[in-house]
């Protein structure tokens, strides 16, 4: 095997660890934003319950 094929393999080897990072990445991104919809749920739910107890309190 000339040094084509070790070129060929290599360039393989590198486009394999590539996606194995970017799909890493893209699963700790989801798993990331759907900590962040989780959150921002509990504080819309906060500040539904604060809007709901302040217009009741007035009668």
């Amino acid at each position: 095997m000339d040094w084509t094929g070790w070129v060929l393999i290599g360039l393989i080897v590198v486009v394999w660890v590539v996606t194995q990072w970017a799909f890493s990445y893209r699963r700790g991104a989801e798993k990331m934003r759907g900590r962040n919809r989780d959150v921002s749920d509990g504080i819309i739910d906060a500040e539904r319950g604060k809007a709901r107890g302040g217009s009741w309190s007035s009668f």
